[in-house]
């Protein structure tokens, strides 16, 4: 039976890319985890683009990394209260057989152990995270993962993926890149600074390109190279190992 390309779909897969063109050697301009949610603007095979629901992000990805669902059912899902798995991994069985979703994945329409969208089945194999984790509990699951520009996974992941990660699995969506989070949230004096709270990094034209996440007043995790932490003050981010300021500080958001 040929698939057929419905208006909406959920990613089935634990993280697949979404790129800048129609082609596999264009540019990861983001990922889409396990049970995300997208509107399909242009249909095509192999190649469709999307838009993602949760942060209107476009790109094309490969047709057939979705299961699809028509609007009804994208619009319950979307007015539904969601899960966000915060455990790195978990096992769960759907109809290609075990597969394992990472942290952040929606579990979608979860009840009784078992997610169900379109025709599909997926039976969770192991207790869930109750959900009672801190946000820097959270965070620092992420610690040592590998940079990966347009990344959004524990196997690679860019400084807004993080942040946008975090604050989804704790309740709070946000933009995908730093130049859109840097205007959302309540802007905070330097000096009132908190843990969980976001500071923004700008280049040498003046431009918001870096954020991370503080784990106290001194200490921020970030992903540069890998997810790692680093000394903060308010001249920036200051790398021990390199004896040097990485990046040059612009302002601190709370969500």
């Amino acid at each position: 039976m040929q698939l057929e390309i419905k208006a909406y779909g959920i990613c089935n897969l634990s993280v697949v890319p979404v790129r800048s063109s129609a082609s596999d050697e264009a540019e990861i301009v983001t990922q889409l985890l396990f049970g995300d949610t997208v509107e399909i603007i242009e249909k095509g095979q192999p190649w469709i683009k999307i838009k993602f629901a949760q942060d209107n992000y476009e790109g094309w990805m490969d047709f057939k990394q979705l299961t699809y669902i028509d609007q009804e059912e994208f619009e319950k899902i979307s007015n539904s209260s969601t899960q966000y798995l915060q455990d790195p991994l978990l096992t769960i069985t759907g109809p290609r057989g075990k597969q394992n979703i990472m942290l952040g994945s929606a579990l979608v329409n979860l009840k009784d152990g078992a997610m169900i969208f379109g025709n599909e089945i997926y039976t969770v194999n192991q207790t869930i995270n109750a959900g009672n984790q801190s946000l820097l509990q959270t965070t620092m699951g992420y610690l040592n993962t590998p940079y990966l520009w347009g990344g959004k996974s524990i196997f690679g992941i860019d400084c807004s993926g993080l942040v946008q990660n975090i604050f989804k699995v704790h309740g709070t969506l946000l933009p995908r890149d730093a130049s859109q989070q840097v205007n959302a949230g309540k802007l905070v004096e330097f000096a009132d600074r908190k843990v969980g709270d976001v500071p923004f990094f700008i280049n040498a034209k003046g431009v918001v390109h870096h954020v991370g996440i503080l784990t106290t007043e001194d200490e921020i995790i970030h992903a540069a190279g890998s997810v790692r932490l680093d000394s903060f003050d308010e001249k920036g981010i200051f790398r021990k190992d390199l004896n040097k300021y990485t990046h040059h500080y612009h302002s601190i958001r709370r969500y």
